[in-house]
This record gives C-alpha cells, structure tokens and sequence, in this order.
C-alpha cells in the first residue's frame, strides 16, 4: 500500500527516486507458521530501534497515517497499545489489527506485516474462542533466541488459544508470571524463571502427542491462509467433508464419528447441516482425529482420510454416558422410574434418566407420564430448598437484629447484614435482605427509618428518624 506521505528528497535527488520510508524497514523475524513474529512483539522491537515509547509512535506516527488510510482515530490507536494485552489485540483479527498491519507496511515501505496477524484467518476460522486471554512462551524458543544473538520475541502462534505446545521443540508453553505466581506451574518454577532457567521450566511441564500435533496443525493452516486468503468460510464445504470424513471412515454413521471424536451427536449434526461454524479447536480435533489437514476441511477436500484415536485430555464433559438401559424392557424401565418417583429418590429428571441408563430424549418420548412427574417433582423440590433457605435467612436476620436492638443500636439493615457476614453461604440478593428486613420490624415493633431524620422512642431506636 503506498504511503500518503512522501518523505521528501535531498535537493538534487530526482523526482523519480523511490520513495524513503519513514520508519526503519525493520523486517519480522521468522518464516513460517511455527516461528513468525507476532505484530505486538514487532511494534515492540520497533519502538525500541526507533527509541520512541509505544505511546508516542502510536499517537505521532502510526496514528496520523491511519486516520489518512482508514479515518482511524489516532487517540485510539494510542489507548490500545497503552494497555497490558495490547499485544494480542493488535496482532488478532480485528479491524484495529487491520489498521496497525497496513499502516506500519505504509511507514516502513513493507508488504507483509498482516501476515504477523490473524488476519489471513478472518475470513475462514471464526473468532469464537481463537485468542487465547493468557500471555504464554516456549522457554526454548526464548534459548534460541539468545544463543542465535538477537531479542527475544513473541510467536504468532502463541496468541492461540488452542495451542499449549510448541511445535518446534515439542514443549509446553509457559504461562507469563503476571502479578502472582502461575498455578499451572510446579513450585519450583518460579525460581528457575527467576533464575533465567527456561529449559529447566520446560522439562517440568512436558507436552502430550496431541498437544504438539495440534499446535503444528494450526502452524500449518497460518502458512496456508497466506496461498488462499481471498477464499471465505463455506458451510457447505465443511459439510462435504464431513459428510466424506462419515462415508470413508464409519459407513455413514456421524452418531460413531461423534463418539470417535468424543463430542455430543447434536454438535457433529450441526456441523454436517451447516448449521454450527466449527471453532479452531474443533478443527483442530477433528483434523488430528482424521488424520488430515485443517484446510482439508475448510476447503471440503476429499482426501484419503484414517482414523485416530482422541487424545485423554479432550474435555470429559463431552463424552457420551454410553448408557445401554434402553435395551432392557420398558416395562422394567417404567417400574423402576415409577418407584423411583414414589420414593423421592430423584431430584430431577435428568437424574432419573442417567439412573436407570437411559437419555433424557429417550425418557421423555417413551415414558412421558413418569417425565413430567420427575419433573414436577424436582421443581418441588427446589422450591422447598428455596423456602427452606429463606426462613433460614430470616430467622438468622431477625437474630442479628435483636441483638443490636437489645445493646441500644438502631438495627439499620446495613448493620444486620453486615454482623450475617459468613454466617451464611451467601448474603443473597437485596430483595431476600429487605424482606427480612420488613419480617424483623414487623415483628418486634421497631418502626423503619428514612434518611436524615431520627427515630422516635423505643429501645434501641434512637438513630435515625422514623419513615412516615
């Protein structure tokens, strides 16, 4: 993109000399997908060859070219990079990572600093849980830097949420120490970071199989983004591959791709029907699963696809139950839901299901008489639990109120709820303190105040002035 500011030649230059950047033409480190500078850690390294703070480069220099580019306000542009995640935030998806990448290819004469960005993504992953919110690093990354002479710098790949690993040196990424210590990390870590140890922190957190091949999974898909960035996401070209994943590897069975990959069954239908965009780390997943690409999958590629086994840390809250009660009789299943109602044993129906081995789905259409009582049931119960913690509170209100009124102390609601301070779970909502609060005064006769006026007679009330 040419700059709209030309800086101007020495006199005696000619007037078709090429144009002189303003900014050093510093270039970004690294040249592929595992190993490229973020644009939070180049603006960074710029400023700094620069010796101008972020602040100043940002609202001088940046900021003037952006509002002349993109009408961007430069005081913006200056609040972003003042704040602590601003790294992840300018090397994103963004529109404002959109305005720092073009802007600073403007000021330094280069053409590729989008590809510092999740830009060349915007159109095909969605952004639903892409960014990760945690400042993390590969200590080898960190070693290599220092050993080959240059800065350390911040990975591209390391602002993903989904990745944990580095793909290069087949580690765990470390968490940035921020203003307490990182509880994912042993309690010797802290002093080896302390201490410059990195490759020590490293080999106390060692990565997963999967952890490493999904990281180089999403490496890849940034290097090829770059070859079909003017392609956009296509459901029916995740469909057409899906639907291929199906057909190839489970006979055309998604409800046995869902248990393969260890997601629910409405999910995979979702995604099979275009209805559900897949996340990075679904992609992920199932590109590891089946053994393929991630564009294979944007792109709806009929590739030679083989199974592979999901990895143990996939989320446990997604497996399937597995329940296998829908085999037996229903009039077995009928009895034994009935007893179960009878005796109370169930507080909701959910419970009961998963009780006697069956779905919700499937105890809602076969037995419907015993799903609503189950139901009903277990909206009873709540409400009892409900009623229950509500005399509970005012009874412990009315304690505390007497109390204060028996020491001479207006008992203000403020001051009762405050003596109930861990005497209960929780101080509930303001609705459950002024109710109590009414109950109290009702029943020893102490008439509530408003504000600014005081109380008249009676003990204890000699505070605050009575509500007319």
């Amino acid at each position: 993109m040419k700059s709209p500011f030309r800086t101007q030649l020495p006199g005696g230059w000619p007037d078709e000399a090429p144009a002189r950047s303003i900014l050093f033409s510093l270039p970004p480190y690294g040249c592929s997908g595992e190993d490229r500078e973020s644009l939070g850690s180049y603006i960074c390294r710029l400023s700094d060859a620069q010796d101008i703070p972020r602040g100043a480069l940002a609202s001088r220099i940046v900021g003037p070219v952006a509002r002349e580019l993109f009408g961007a306000d430069p005081r913006r542009l200056a609040q972003d990079i003042g704040r602590a995640d601003y790294a992840a935030s300018v090397s994103s998806q963004t529109e404002e990572a959109n305005h720092w990448a073009y802007a600073l290819n403007s000021l330094t004469l280069r053409n590729n600093l989008q590809l510092c960005t999740l830009l060349p993504l915007r159109n095909l992953v969605s952004p639903l849980k892409l960014m990760s919110s945690d400042r993390q690093f590969c200590p080898y990354c960190y070693k290599e830097d220092e050993q080959l002479g240059r800065s350390r710098y911040d990975r591209l790949l390391w602002s993903i949420k989904a990745v944990v690993a580095c793909p290069l040196h087949r580690a765990r990424l470390v968490k940035r120490l921020e203003q307490k210590r990182d509880a994912t990390l042993p309690d010797d870590a802290d002093t080896l970071l302390a201490q410059g140890k990195l490759s020590e922190v490293a080999s106390m957190l060692p990565a997963s199989e999967y952890e490493i091949e999904s990281a180089r999974l999403i490496a890849e898909l940034l290097d090829d983004a770059v070859f079909f960035s003017g392609l956009r996401y296509e459901s029916s070209a995740q469909s057409t591959f899906l639907v291929h994943a199906i057909d190839s590897l489970f006979a055309g069975k998604s409800a046995q791709f869902a248990v393969h990959l260890g997601v629910g069954k409405s999910q995979v239908h979702g995604w099979v029907k275009g209805k559900v965009r897949m996340s990075l780390p679904r992609l992920a997943l199932t590109a590891y699963c089946c053994n393929c690409a991630i564009a294979d999958i944007l792109l709806g590629n009929r590739v030679l696809l083989s199974q592979r086994a999901a990895p143990e840390c996939q989320d446990r809250r997604l497996l399937q139950a597995g329940g296998t009660g829908a085999k037996r009789p229903k009039d077995e299943l009928r009895s034994e839901l009935g007893e179960m109602i009878r005796a109370g044993a169930t507080r909701s129906a959910a419970e009961a299901a998963k009780a006697v081995g069956i779905s919700v789905k499937f105890f809602r259409k076969e037995f419907p008489s015993e799903h609503a009582a189950a139901v009903q049931q277990g909206r009873d119960l709540a409400t009892a639990l409900r009623d229950e913690a509500r005399a509970t509170y005012d009874q412990l209100y009315l304690a505390e109120h007497l109390s204060l009124q028996k020491a001479g102390i207006y008992p203000a609601r403020r001051r009762v709820v405050s003596r109930m301070r861990g005497m209960v779970k929780t101080l509930g909502r303001h609705q459950d303190a002024q109710r109590a609060q009414l109950k109290a005064h009702a029943a020893t006769g102490v008439r509530l105040a408003t504000r600014g006026r005081r109380p008249s007679g009676g003990p204890g009330s000699q505070q605050q002035e009575n509500r007319v």
